[in-house]
Order: structure tokens, then sequence, then C-alpha cells
């Protein structure tokens, strides 16, 4: 599944392709995708006509401001599931097999969301105080947009009997983190995934404070991380860099880049973890 980094690579991307643009016409192709809505007219009517104005991001969704007058008044919000990819097309390249819904710009080209597992969505919203969708109120601290706050996030982790990576996949506390990422942050940050959030002092909290909004730039810095399936790409189709620098996630059975230790994928309420046992406590 796509996360913070990925959809800050897209969100980049996308700037770039559609400030300013007019979305011409919307069309879709599969109603699971715009599932929010009871019919396909009710997301792609609104749409048509409106311009673009600015592109956001919170966690894992983009919220994608447009409007009919001289300021936005509709948010257009997407969340990549496990499979989805937003891409970018001319008016006369053929569409991939998976393109379930595809926005005509102005400029002949296409904006296309193309899922294989449809898993991922897209949908209309009110606009919140900030921007952007409303309903992405509902998430907690964005380690990259509001950095200044991570270290006050991560202190709740102190109050809990959680496992600590359990805590870090917790949306409504620090978004934007899923299992990839939280296996690379807490092998950097030295921490066993399955420690309860309590048992963490308070040197260890300021270190994963600094780590979370660290690795997740430098992911950014490396447009994201493609795996074997090669699933995300990015708005002009190219893989992401940053699964060359994980020192954790799907390395099992290799030696710690660190240490030397065979890195160990241990099973746990439902999910792989990464860990080396020598270098994480």
């Amino acid at each position: 599944m796509p996360e913070l980094p990925e959809i800050e690579t897209l969100r980049r991307d996308l700037s770039d392709l559609l400030l300013a643009r007019t979305i011409k016409s919307v069309t879709v192709r599969h109603q699971r995708s715009v599932r929010a809505h009871a019919f396909s007219d009710e997301f792609s009517e609104p749409l048509a006509g409106c311009v673009v104005y600015e592109v956001f991001r919170k966690g894992k969704f983009l919220s994608i401001a447009v409007g009919h007058g001289a300021s936005p008044d509709l948010a257009l919000v997407a969340h990549m599931g496990m499979s989805g990819q937003i891409r970018s097309f001319s008016m006369y390249d053929s569409l991939p097999k998976h393109a379930h819904i595809w926005f005509e710009l102005s400029g002949d080209s296409l904006m296309v969301f193309v899922d294989p597992r449809t898993f991922g969505q897209m949908y209309l919203d009110e606009l919140g105080s900030s921007g952007m969708a409303a309903s992405l109120g509902r998430l907690g601290v964005d380690p990259l947009n509001e950095p200044g706050l991570v270290r006050q996030a991560v202190k709740r982790f102190s109050s809990s009997s959680v496992g600590i990576k359990w805590l870090l996949l917790d949306q409504t506390i620090v978004c934007g983190i899923g299992n990839m990422y939280a296996d690379e942050i807490l092998f950097h940050a030295g921490i066993r995934f399955d420690r309860p959030g309590s048992s963490l002092s308070e040197s260890e909290l300021d270190v994963l404070s600094k780590t979370i909004p660290a690795v997740l730039s430098e992911a950014v810095a490396l447009r994201g991380s493609s795996l074997k399936d090669l699933q995300y790409r990015d708005v002009h189709g190219a893989i992401g860099g940053y699964q060359k620098m994980h020192l954790a996630y799907g390395r099992e059975g290799m030696d710690c880049l660190r240490c030397g230790q065979k890195i160990e994928r241990v099973f746990a309420n439902g999910r792989s973890s990464y860990l080396c046992r020598s270098c994480q406590r």
C-alpha cells in the first residue's frame, strides 16, 4: 500500500500537472472506485468545468481543491488503497487495463486513476478550514506537514500498553505511516516493534520523534518505494528508489547492514514485521 512518501511524490507531480487546469469531463468506468457516492454521476458531474487550485496531502490521502468560481469550493479526495495509481496520459494514448476513472483536462491531457485491486477510491467532500477536505480532519499529525507537532504526538505513546508499531500505525495519532515505513523507522530508532509504548524512555521517544520525519523525508527525496510487484509508480509511470535503502523491511534472512546478524520476519496481529534483534531493543 502506498504510504506517505509515495503519496507526497504524487502530490508534487500532480501539482505540476494540474494547477490552473480545467477539468473538462470525468469518466467513471468502475462504480467501486467512487463507492462513497450512490451513483457515478454524483461524482463526475460536479467536477465538469472545475478549475484546479491546489493539491494537498494529509497522511496517505490526496485532497485536490477545485471550483467553478474565483476560489475553490469542493475537494476531490483520492486514496490509493493497495494498488492505486494516478497517471498522466495524453488524449491519444491507450489507457491501462485497470483505468477506472479518467479526467479530461484542458491542454489535451488526461489524469487517470488506475487500480487493479480496486481497494482505492476517489470521492468529493466539503472543504475544511485548512483548504483540505473536511473529512481528513479526523487524521492525526502529519510528520512532514506538521513536524513541530510530532514530538507532542509521540508523547502520547508513553501512556499506552499497545505495541509501538501499532501506535505508529494509528492514523489518528500520527498519519501516513504504514507497515513498511513503521519497520524502517523502528530499525533506525533501534526500537523493537512489540515493545509497549509505555516502556519507552524519554530519550527513546525523542529519538523516535526525530526519526519519523527523517526517514519519511529521505524516502520522499528518492520518490518513494516500489516493491517487487511494482504496483507503486509515479504520475509518469516510473518506480521509486527508496526500496534500495531499506534496512529492515523485506530483508528476511539477509545480513543486517549494521551488525551482520540476520534480519527476521515476525508475524503478529495479522502483520509481518522485519527487525534485527541485535540492533533493536
